[in-house]
């Protein structure tokens, strides 16, 4: 940063907390000190806050500076900052104060990154364009000429003369409204209801009025033989006080670009300017027109040089994104009396334009994926969305189809999803709001912003905003149109629990922050925001939420285990009333296909936990269950790698896992037909074997240390297990090792030769079989053992190495369907690119679907893919092969980590040209051959239940690993 390192100023709110300092408070500092001097104007501001953003770097690094600015001058434009403090302004200095500010804005805009784009945008919204000087000065002349012109009495007690003195005295955004008003009275003969409506309507009063340096405290007055002349001349004053201070004005913007725009688009600006207050019988039509200059004005956006142009251009943007919104919140009411199939229609076109519009916001103009590698690039994720949807509206302006609806669905979720996104890193800002704000509250003499605006701050740039409040209503309406349809269920019941649950119900924001927690009765978790990767906590006997992981996801299997109920409830309206049970003991029943949820008189939940055997190690699940899991015992060092010749599954005491075991005897039992990569394995005992060497003294050390005294101390042992992570990252690699398991690889056929793994290559793989012995202190992994009573520290990594499939689709089988429990019946899930995307779980639904093994019956699809992203490549994989898996009654899957030596490319996934969604053939066969390896890895095992991880390239189906099913 090239701010002095001034520290931090404390700032603390009302009732005299605290407020952490955000990243970029040194600058927070600096704004304070401006606006608690005597003389503040917005001249002063626009000038203060050139100079800070001419401080700011460029990139990343700038990002939470240029970001507090924006809080800075959106609280000003907002008027929770004062416009006007002891110091008289010309208005022409204002004019070229704004000119100066947004000039530089729009530059920054132009050669800055996506995310700084966006900020630059919104920034450029909170100021009037101003100008040269000449549209300044004449705010202070014209108002004399017409005065003049129309004989207009210049004394006290004259509205008009009021009025012309602060004008003269300082000119602000405000004036646009006065003059507004003003014509209005003009207009309706006098008549003060409509003079005081527009002020209102617009944020003032009479009372605001009152209060300037110079007061307008006269009401109007009407001079009906000068009616014509002044609405004519007050029209013309309009557009230059407009020219000054109204930055994003749709009418003012148009008329600044169209010298330079093309005929097509002049045409549809001034067809949305004339059909502004269209009905609902044009409103489509005119967003539609919206729309498309947008895309077209975005376009010219990222390919002009005139930083000029650019600003116009931007506020032509803002004003048309501003008119836009206005109209769909207007209309968009109107649609619930239409019949379903009408409404579901109308609201997917509604839905195409509003993710369109907020798209262009993030990402101007017309092109393809903003970044290949990364696929959370500004746009990316709307861009997939939009053109999934597009095929859908199209398919839909036929005629909703039966299936149309279940297609439908994927799509909104993942736009749903994307909305989210966007919402979130809106309320990122809060903190910085917060602290300005407060701050700001405590240091100016008019003792403003108002706590509202500080507590409100984000949720009111998300309403008030872009698009995505407008984007927001309209998907939370389709989704009960499309569900009314018969395009998706109200409920997905994943656990079936005891089955059922009986608990008092509590409410979480997201379930990873509290799944250390041990609640001391039974407890049902009405959780926001789950990822899939979290570890139930102990005394929770189910989990209701509104996010959709997998079937086959970490919690879900965790669930099944625990015998935990988890349901997903899509419908926003019926999960919002769960609320009115909140801290009541209820009673949740499955009952086909949904969860019946009543209130048990007397509210007793009728268990509690016994916490006097709730020690770090101490099995809480035992307690709570019955369920007794125990180790095998430690296994000393025998050898550094093995290769796969001597991996032997049957070999007594064991030195690898479950994994290198099933997928050796996979590759010497299972068909031809079934292709399994070659592989080796680190056994259990090297990683103490490193651990205990020379070169690692010093961090053996402190990692016993930590384990034996930190660890067993820590109240919240996140930071401890970090900390384990960190030591065992710094490990050195004896010479020993790097020999054997570059020779076990060769004689494996992993690799040609050792050569593979020289220089860089060789830290690459180190890195990740460390990433891997690291795994073992994975938060899930620790709170799962301590749930189940295994000591963390005792349990055994041995690391499994393969050759990672370039798979074009990757799926997770349980050969016992886990919903049902139907023996008879296998399920499946379905990704994009490599497995980790599934057993990762990454954001978004796996193509999910069941079929009867014995062929009787087709595959049944139970969920269509909305998965964001795929990963793609190939090298090496090292994966997690501990002694904490897979023991009876204990689902380890997902515990620990799996690691690929490069990392993997991720790709922005568009379904509408995934041949999985648009070759019926394809997929159909897909899901036959997936079927069929159910059938012949469990008749491997001799019928037991598998959990089979594989995958599908060019016709062949892998399987890469198998596990009991639990």
């Amino acid at each position: 940063s090239r701010f002095e390192p001034l520290g931090s100023a404390i700032v603390r709110t009302l009732s005299g907390t605290d407020i952490s300092p955000p990243e970029g408070a040194e600058l927070a500092r600096e704004i304070f000190d401006n606006e608690s001097k005597g003389s503040v104007t917005l001249m002063h501001r626009y000038g203060a806050a050139s100079s800070l953003i001419d401080r700011t770097p460029p990139g990343v690094g700038g990002m939470d500076a240029i970001t507090m600015i924006f809080v800075w001058l959106r609280f000003s434009q907002i008027r929770q900052l004062s416009w006007q403090r002891n110091y008289n302004t010309k208005p022409r200095e204002l004019s070229s104060a704004s000119d100066k500010l947004n000039m530089l804005i729009a530059w920054r805009w132009k050669n800055g990154g996506a995310k700084e784009k966006e900020i630059f945008r919104m920034m450029l919204g909170c100021i009037g364009r101003g100008g040269s000087g000449g549209d300044g000065q004449a705010i202070r002349d014209e108002i004399l000429h017409i005065m003049h012109r129309h004989k207009l009495p210049e004394s006290k007690g004259n509205w008009v003369e009021e009025w012309h003195q602060k004008l003269h005295n300082n000119s602000t955004p405000d004036d646009i409204i006065i003059c507004q008003a003003y014509l209005a009275f003009l207009a309706s003969n006098g008549n003060m209801d409509e003079y005081l409506r527009v002020l209102r309507e617009n944020g003032l009063s009479p009372e605001t009025l009152s209060k300037y340096e110079r007061a307008i405290t006269t009401p109007p007055h009407f001079y009906g033989d000068k009616k014509d002349g002044l609405i004519h001349d007050f029209n013309n004053y309009l557009r230059i006080l407009k020219n000054v201070h109204a930055g994003a004005d749709l009418e003012k913007s148009a008329e600044c670009v169209r010298g330079y725009m093309d005929g097509h688009i002049n045409v549809l600006l001034d067809s949305i300017l004339r059909e502004r207050g269209a009905g609902d019988g044009r409103v489509l039509a005119v967003i539609d027109s919206i729309t498309e200059v947008r895309q077209l004005v975005g376009t010219k956006l990222m390919n002009e040089g005139d930083v000029h142009k650019v600003r116009d251009m931007l506020y032509l943007d803002l004003g048309l994104e501003a008119q836009m919104r206005l109209m769909a919140e207007r209309a968009v009411g109107n649609f619930d009396s239409l019949n379903v199939s009408d409404r579901t229609r109308t609201l997917s076109l509604w839905a195409a334009l509003a993710a369109e519009n907020l798209m262009y916001s993030s990402c101007p103009g017309r092109s393809g994926i903003v970044d290949g590698k990364d696929p959370y690039a500004a746009g990316n994720e709307l861009k997939a969305c939009v053109r999934d949807w597009v095929q859908l509206v199209e398919e839909g302006h036929k005629g909703i189809a039966k299936d149309w609806g279940v297609k439908a669905m994927p799509v909104l979720e993942r736009l749903r999803r994307s909305l989210g996104d966007i919402v979130e890193n809106m309320q990122h800002i809060q903190h910085k709001a917060e602290y300005l704000g407060y701050g700001l509250l405590a240091k100016t003499p008019e003792k403003i912003p108002e706590k509202w605006s500080i507590t409100l701050f984000s949720e009111e740039l998300i309403r008030g905003g872009g698009c995505s409040f407008v984007l927001s209503t309209i998907l939370r309406k389709l989704d009960k149109a499309i569900r009314d349809l018969g395009g998706g269920p109200s409920w997905q019941v994943i656990s079936q629990g005891q089955p059922g649950a009986t608990g008092r119900l509590v409410e979480v924001q997201d379930l990873l922050s509290i799944q250390s927690h041990t609640y001391d009765e039974d407890t049902i978790l009405l959780a926001n925001s789950i990822s899939g990767e979290e570890e139930p906590p102990a005394g929770v006997k189910g989990i209701i939420t509104r996010d959709a992981p997998d079937v086959l996801a970490h919690i879900s299997v965790r669930a099944r285990n625990l015998k935990v109920l988890f349901a997903t409830c899509f419908e926003e309206e019926e999960f919002e009333s769960l609320g009115r049970f909140l801290g009541k003991v209820i009673k949740c029943t499955p009952a086909k296909g949904s969860i019946q949820v009543e209130e048990v008189s007397g509210g007793g939940s009728g268990g509690k936990i016994d916490k006097k055997k709730s020690g770090l190690f101490d099995s809480i699940l035992t307690s709570m269950t019955g369920l007794k899991v125990e180790l095998p015992p430690p296994t000393k060092f025998t050898a550094w790698t093995l290769p796969e010749s001597l991996v032997d599954p049957d070999a007594r005491p064991k030195t690898f896992g479950a994994k290198s075991t099933n997928i050796v005897k996979s590759r010497r039992t299972l068909p031809d037909w079934i292709e399994t990569p070659r592989s080796a394995v680190v056994p259990f005992g090297v990683f103490e074997k490193v651990l205990s060497c020379k070169e690692n003294k010093n961090i053996a050390e402190e990692y016993e240390k930590v384990v034996n005294k930190e660890l067993k101390d820590a109240k919240q042992p996140e930071q401890v297990l970090k900390k384990l992570k960190g030591l065992v990252m710094r490990l050195q690699a004896p010479e020993e090792l790097v020999k054997t398991l570059k020779d076990a690889l060769v004689k494996s056929e992993v690799i040609k030769s050792a050569s593979e793994l020289e220089g860089g290559r060789w830290d690459e793989a180190w890195s990740a079989l460390k990433t891997v012995w690291a795994s073992k202190w994975n938060d899930r992994a620790f709170y799962s053992c301590k749930k189940s009573g295994i000591g963390q520290q005792h349990v055994q990594m041995a690391v499994l190495i393969q050759s990672l499939v370039e798979a074009q689709y990757a799926f997770v089988i349980h050969t016992v369907n886990p919903s049902s429990d139907d023996e008879s019946e296998m399920y499946a899930e379905i990704v994009v690119g490599l497995g980790e995307v599934l057993v990762g779980n990454f954001p978004g639904r796996a193509m999910g679907f069941s079929m009867k093994k014995d062929g009787s019956q087709g595959p049944q699809v139970q969920s269509l893919p909305s998965k964001s992203v795929g990963l793609f490549g190939g090298g090496l994989i090292f994966r997690s092969d501990s002694n904490g898996e897979d023991l009876p009654g204990f689902a380890g899957a997902g515990l620990y980590d799996s690691v690929p030596m490069v990392k993997n490319t991720q790709r922005t996934i568009m379904y509408h040209n995934e041949p999985l969604m648009t070759d019926p053939k394809l997929a159909d066969s897909i899901m036959r051959g997936i079927c069929k390896v159910a059938v012949d890895v469990e008749a491997a095992y001799g019928g037991a239940p598998q959990d089979i991880e594989g995958c599908y390239r060019d016709g062949k189906f892998y399987v890469v690993q198998t596990r009991p099913q639990v």
